[in-house]
C-alpha cells in the first residue's frame, strides 16, 4: 500500500488552511479548508475546495516547476520533490490554482460541503 504524503502551505486568507497531498492513488490534491464564520453562515458548516491533478499529469507539473530540468528520480522521490517545490513556491490554494491554469496543467475541481 502506498503511503500518502502531506504538507501545509504557509499563508492564505484568515480562517482558512491550504495543503498539498499525494494521495494513495498517486494523484496530487491541493486543498483549501474554509472554517470561517462566513462559510458557516452561508454554507452551513466548514467546507473544502480541492484541485486534483492526476497521477499522469504530476510529471508535467514537476517539469514546469523545474523549468524543464530533467531529474532521474523514482516515483517516491518525484512526489517528495513536487511537494517540496509546491511548499517553497506557493503560499495557498489560490496561488497554486492560478499557476496550474497558467501552465495548462489538467486538473479536476471538487467541493466538499461537509469538511
Amino acid at each position: 500500500m502506498k503511503t500518502e504524503k502531506f504538507i501545509d502551505l504557509k499563508g492564505g486568507l484568515k480562517h482558512t488552511a491550504s495543503s498539498a497531498q499525494i494521495k494513495s492513488d498517486g494523484s496530487l490534491v491541493i486543498e483549501l479548508h474554509d472554517f470561517s464564520s462566513e462559510a458557516e453562515k452561508w454554507l452551513g458548516n466548514e467546507v473544502a475546495f480541492l484541485l486534483r491533478v492526476s497521477h499522469s499529469d504530476k510529471s508535467k507539473m514537476l517539469s514546469c516547476l523545474l523549468a524543464g530540468q530533467s531529474q532521474m528520480l523514482d516515483q517516491s522521490q518525484e512526489d517528495d520533490l513536487l511537494l517540496q517545490l509546491i511548499g517553497e513556491r506557493f503560499t495557498d490554494y489560490y496561488e497554486v490554482k492560478q499557476w496550474i491554469e497558467e501552465n495548462k496543467i489538467p486538473y479536476e475541481k471538487e467541493f466538499d460541503p461537509w469538511a
